[in-house]
């Protein structure tokens, strides 16, 4: 039986339910963490809406605890949930209160998808345009719209991460807008993932990196974060990031380069996290790392030691021991956990 034919069943009013809640909730909760389009959570979005109300009770509770705003439309639905608003839209229906106090209770994460410029259509086929920089786009708006509604009225006590993940953008929106200016204190864990949706693309991309210059110290901090996590951001980017993270314990990196740029790092930076996805980790991937020439330059402060872990797939044991000894002898542990 295929899945459309399953969900039907299960929507019969005649059918009855053979799985348990606990069980339905976890089923739920596997399909909105998968990594996926905006286009396919909305789908996704959809079609769990309509299956039952069982379901719909209990998706709600998994899409209100780890909130995904995947456009501008989205990000409007999300603040007509916030009470400020619901107040002043006049009286909520049921199902509008229920989910508004859903949301204050359960939401734990909240991830922005940010897509570049328009579809362009050629011979071979459609591509989304990189979009390098505006100043009145929707969806990064919404980044700035609903941080500001959180943190301005106290919302969402159990808010503690927050995830911006542009694709086919440039690196400087972030910065120039100041999009992270007013930021809830309550957060202590922010992510931010930049990609290319098009093979076309990773020219540019890599021609974007080299490009990148240091921005001016910002006029805010955020105080409150305690992790950060990087993934395809050039290293200057990270720089200027610490600059914002003022009292950071952990720093996370995806594919990390020219780590010397990060030396030193900030005091209060006890764990550098080294992300390489894939099976092996390779002599010339930990070179591009250029670990000794940050190490050398005090990277971690070695009076008080730290910690670099690196997650990654196999590595070469030849390097990984020479390049453990080398840390040792500058008072930093170097530690290898397998990223599945």
């Amino acid at each position: 039986m295929s899945t459309v034919q399953t969900l039907q069943t299960v929507s019969s009013p005649k059918s009855t339910p053979w799985l348990p809640p606990e069980l339905v909730e976890q089923i739920i909760f596997e399909l909105w963490v998968k990594p996926q389009s905006p286009g396919e959570r909305s789908t996704l979005f959809k079609t769990l809406c309509r299956v039952t109300h069982t379901w719909l009770g209990l998706f709600l509770r998994v899409a209100l605890r780890d909130v995904h705003i995947s456009c501008p439309l989205s990000a409007h639905d999300f603040l007509r949930l916030l009470p400020e608003r619901v107040i002043s839209q006049g009286e909520a229906d049921v199902f509008t209160a229920e989910a508004t106090s859903l949301l204050s209770k359960l939401c734990r994460s909240i991830t922005f998808h940010v897509e570049g410029g328009d579809l362009l259509t050629s011979a071979d086929g459609s591509e989304r345009a990189i979009k390098l920089y505006s100043q009145n786009d929707a969806a990064p708006t919404a980044i700035s719209t609903v941080l500001y509604m959180i943190s301005t009225f106290a919302y969402l006590p159990q808010l503690r991460h927050v995830a911006l993940k542009y694709s086919d953008w440039g690196y400087s929106d972030l910065f120039d807008q100041l999009r992270l200016a007013v930021f809830p204190e309550q957060v202590t864990h922010l992510s931010l993932h930049y990609s290319f949706s098009m093979p076309a693309h990773v020219p540019v991309a890599v021609y974007l990196k080299s490009l990148y210059s240091r921005h001016q110290p910002p006029h805010f901090t955020i105080p409150t974060l305690r992790h950060l996590s990087l993934d395809g951001v050039p290293t200057e980017f990270a720089a200027d990031m610490l600059q914002i993270c003022t009292q950071l314990e952990t720093l996370e990196i995806t594919n990390p380069t020219r780590l010397y740029v990060l030396a030193p790092l900030p005091k209060t930076v006890r764990t550098l996290v080294l992300r390489m996805p894939g099976p092996t980790l390779h002599r010339e991937q930990m070179h591009w790392w250029m670990l000794i020439a940050a190490i050398e330059g005090k990277l971690l402060d070695p009076d008080l030691g730290g910690r670099i872990v690196v997650r990654a797939g196999t590595p070469d044991p030849v390097v990984w021991t020479d390049t453990k000894r080398f840390c040792k002898k500058f008072g930093v542990e170097l530690v290898y956990e397998r990223d599945e």
